[in-house]
């Protein structure tokens, strides 16, 4: 029977634009290893382009065609709309659609994510045996630039956010200065018994999801849990072969056990 993976895009991403971006692991797992690669749309609709956060462009003309080209590719999704500190609006929503279609198109041996796809991806693979039991774990994740959603631990400026957000360096204060948000932490945190082999992909330049953030979600696991693999890139899924090669390797160790060669 073919194995099954479940692929959940980030912000600004349909499930044909994340294929298309990570086409160097895409082909690999399909065709060296033959597996079934399911790209799942995030299912909240972005009407607008000022709902989102940051400049598409330097100038509003050139942002408003940004935002058509968005729009004409249907990347116009996300998985909930980050509104302020510890408010995610669709998050819940979101959870139960990934969770009904993995009932209805299941079982699935593993999942990956990018960016907020990643982070949806880490609270479905630590709650899924709660909010679907009959499912049980993955066998494999894989999460790139995942972060975990978090807000101040104190200070709720919007100065202080910026601090923690691209300033703090040591790991140690990152994380006295945040906590995991009330509406994600039941699905953030992990049973002890997870047997899910975790890996976890980074960009030490990523300016988006700061390495810092990704170190963060990390530590949500006993060290040793996760094999962790960090490129010289930024905000973006690895596509080179030597890079990807020890990955693919781990995919065919967990789910297959075939010979490489």
């Amino acid at each position: 029977m073919t194995k099954k993976i479940l692929c959940l895009p980030g912000f600004l991403q349909n499930g044909s634009t994340f294929a298309a971006k990570s086409s160097g692991i895409r082909k690999q797992l399909t065709k060296k290893l033959n597996l079934q690669l399911d790209y799942l749309d995030p299912p909240q609709l972005i009407d607008s382009k000022d709902k989102i956060s940051f400049p598409l462009a330097p100038t509003e003309p050139e942002a408003q065609q940004v935002w058509q080209s968005i729009v004409d590719k249907g990347n116009n999704r996300c998985w909930w709309d980050h509104q302020g500190p510890g408010i995610n609006v669709g998050l819940t929503e979101s959870i139960d659609y990934v969770i009904k279609h993995i009932n209805q198109n299941g079982p699935y041996d593993g999942i990956i994510g990018f960016s907020q796809g990643a982070a949806m991806a880490l609270m479905i693979t630590n709650s899924i045996n709660k909010l679907l039991p009959s499912h049980g774990s993955f066998k494999l994740a894989m999460f790139v630039s995942c972060f975990v959603l978090t807000e101040p631990s104190g200070d709720r400026s919007p100065e202080n956010i910026e601090r923690i957000n691209h300033e703090i360096e040591d790991f140690e204060e990152f994380k006295q200065a945040v906590k995991i948000t009330d509406d994600a932490e039941r699905y953030c945190i992990p049973p002890a018994d997870l047997s899910t082999k975790l890996i976890f992909v980074n960009g030490s330049n990523d300016s988006v999801v700061t390495p810092i953030r990704s170190q963060y979600a990390e530590s949500l696991y006993p060290e040793g849990k996760a094999k962790i693999f960090v490129h010289d890139g930024g905000h973006l899924v690895p596509n080179r072969k030597e890079f990807i090669e020890p990955i693919i390797k781990i995919f065919n160790e967990e789910l297959l056990e075939k010979s490489m060669l």
